[in-house]
């Protein structure tokens, strides 16, 4: 019988939802790279032990994606396809209160700004170094450009 590990020995980056996802996952690729964790996007091949899903909460449809992916891999997760599954982005960052008891195969929910504590989570650690450094998801020629990080309203139903 194969022991299992605490550190992951492969991630899979889920991305939903807005570019400003995408940069994120990058970002947060680029941290568990510099940790020496294997990382992947959105692979379906299945080498894999952990999934993180960055997800969105802002649009129906996409709030909706992000859930189906979510309770795909939680599936995935009882059938023994991967040992962990963690979620962050806005959805989680508004709604894990009310997804944590009708998800339990979520390991852990995680906010907008809480990729210390995800890496942390994943037995890594946030490099400060890397502030900017980026694992690209796009072609060469292209990529994301976050300008901004929040805002500066109280909006009640925003997450950003």
């Amino acid at each position: 019988m194969k022991a299992r590990t605490l550190k992951p020995t492969k991630v899979n980056v889920i991305t939903l939802g807005c570019s400003k996802n995408t940069f994120d996952s990058e970002v947060m690729m680029a941290q568990l790279k510099a940790n020496d964790i294997a990382v992947e996007h959105e692979s379906d091949a299945g080498d894999h032990n952990v999934v993180v899903i960055n997800t969105c909460g802002f649009i129906d449809n996409a709030k909706q994606e992000s859930i189906d992916t979510i309770l795909s891999w939680a599936k995935a997760k009882d059938q023994g396809q991967v040992e962990k599954v963690y979620v962050t982005g806005c959805l989680s960052q508004r709604y894990a209160p009310e997804l944590k008891d009708g998800i339990p195969q979520v390991d852990a929910w995680f906010g907008t700004r809480d990729l210390p504590r995800l890496l942390k989570t994943l037995k890594a650690d946030y490099k400060h170094e890397l502030v900017g450094e980026r694992l690209l998801t796009t072609p060469a020629h292209f990529a994301y450009f976050k300008i901004s990080e929040g805002c500066d309203r109280k909006c009640s139903f925003c997450a950003i």
